[in-house]
């Protein structure tokens, strides 16, 4: 069994899905907003640490790349809460995807059942 660091632990223990503030995604791309207060509140002076995940509609029935972002500064972090911040943001990008790839037979095309790392290889924007 491989041993996982404190961060990665840390990263890894967070349930997304219970955090959940906002989320809306369809065939045209959306957004997910998920509260990371728990995890940073020494840098958040009292505000709502907020970290997510959006995805752009390109046209044609296709979708951009996933961006993971945040409402706050990561590079205030310290080393070790960046890391967990590192890891985070690729299971936030992840969970989005999970959403906008599913088993909905309706949407069962090349561009709804594309790997998350052929996803990612595509333009954020169109513009």
């Amino acid at each position: 069994m491989r041993k996982i660091n404190k961060n990665a632990e840390k990263a890894y223990m967070f349930s997304i899905e219970s955090n959940i503030t906002y989320c809306d995604f369809s065939y045209v791309g959306g957004t997910l907003k998920i509260d990371v207060s728990s995890l940073f509140d020494d840098y958040i002076n009292g505000y709502p640490a907020i970290m997510g995940a959006y995805q752009n509609y390109l046209g044609r029935g296709m979708r951009g790349a996933i961006v993971g972002a945040s409402m706050f500064r990561p590079s205030d972090l310290n080393d070790d809460d960046r890391e967990v911040y590192d890891i985070l943001i690729e299971r936030i990008k992840r969970y989005a995807h999970a959403i906008t790839n599913n088993d909905d037979l309706d949407m069962n095309d090349e561009w709804n059942t594309m790997s998350y790392e052929r996803q990612q290889s595509l333009p954020a924007s169109a513009y």
